[in-house]
């Protein structure tokens, strides 16, 4: 299935997602590994539902100061290369007959800033369905004028989110909730097509200030309609996923727990793994420093190494990109539980 790239295509898919009550996830990814995982999770579950096909976001930062993840998709340590890169992969996995026939996959730059991803917006035109233009760190009255005047000026060249809220960075001093009467004025406003929103799940609100207020996000519903959009979502259940549904979030954006996860489970293989990876004599100096315990230290003595424990298409296809498959999975399970409704 073709790359939903054209702002009908983008939001005759939200109008029918939001009919079914159907909060969509976006999945953001820095590298190719992820965005295989987050397709091959996408697509197996729709094989175990029975579904002709679900909907992701799949999504990069540009030079958004949190987490520039264009940058960081290559070596180069450029944001026009990471995006070209991007691009490309994103083309070819989920171009028309590819192996993902059944994923309908939404383009999406988040955390547009401005000025600084001029170069993205322009060059992203055809290939972003959705961009994210976050003014949230400047004053909310500016933030709503320049959202406005990005609007018309893309309105057709992909469909609009933008943060209704003025943000203070973690260690700031905390955050203000989004009211929802400033919620409808910033979409009548502005004329976004999506409003993100804090609801106490923000992810750059400080870790105490972390609660979902499912309360607020219903009033705000009320007064928008399923336009709103949810960061942050580490901090939320099993069940507080589901039930998404039901406070009017058209979009879910997700990657943290991507990455960690999949680290974590790295460190562990390959310290259970580490006579195969390591020499002896490194193993040793490690015990002398004190950097790994008698039981591994005696755990690498018993193997030998093997080369098929050191190499990339190892840690990509036995770790990385099963775990980012198996959280896709878990996620959709939440969000698309209600699709046969």
């Amino acid at each position: 299935m073709p790359l939903l790239n054209s702002t009908n295509e983008v939001r005759k898919i939200l109008k029918y997602y939001s009919e079914k009550r159907v909060s969509i996830p976006c999945f953001c990814a820095e590298n190719t590994y992820t965005m295989e995982g987050v397709l091959m999770g996408a697509s197996d579950f729709a094989i175990k539902n029975k579904l002709n096909s679900v909907a992701v976001y799949i999504a990069a930062t540009g030079n958004y100061h949190g987490r520039q993840q264009l940058k960081n998709y290559t070596s180069l340590d450029r944001t026009e290369e990471g995006f070209m890169a991007f691009r490309n992969d994103l083309e070819r996995l989920a171009r028309v007959n590819g192996p993902f026939n059944n994923v309908q996959v939404i383009p999406s730059l988040d955390h547009g800033q401005p000025k600084l991803d001029e170069f993205l917006f322009e060059e992203g035109r055809g290939f972003w369905g959705c961009v994210m233009y976050d003014c949230s760190t400047r004053p909310l009255d500016e933030n709503r004028r320049m959202t406005a005047d990005f609007v018309i000026k893309h309105r057709d060249d992909y469909v609009i989110e933008g943060c209704v809220d003025e943000i203070n960075e973690s260690g700031t001093g905390g955050m203000n909730l989004t009211g929802p009467e400033n919620a409808k004025r910033f979409l009548e406003e502005t004329g976004v097509d999506l409003v993100v929103v804090n609801v106490g799940t923000e992810h750059r609100a400080t870790k105490a200030d972390i609660r979902y207020r499912s309360d607020i996000a219903k009033k705000i519903y009320e007064l928008v309609g399923y336009k709103l959009v949810l960061h942050g979502t580490s901090s939320l259940s099993q069940q507080d996923l589901c039930n998404l549904r039901h406070d009017g979030i058209a979009k879910v954006n997700i990657w943290t727990v991507l990455e960690t996860r999949g680290a974590q489970l790295l460190l562990r293989n390959m310290i259970e793994n580490i006579g195969r990876i390591i020499p002896d004599d490194y193993a040793k100096d490690m015990f002398e420093k004190g950097l790994i315990g008698k039981a591994a230290f005696d755990n690498a003595a018993k193997y030998q190494q093997q080369l098929g424990y050191m190499v990339e298409v190892y840690r990509r296809n036995e770790i990385k990109v099963p775990v980012i498959k198996e959280l896709i999975e878990k996620f959709l399970e939440a969000f698309y539980f209600s699709i046969k409704d």
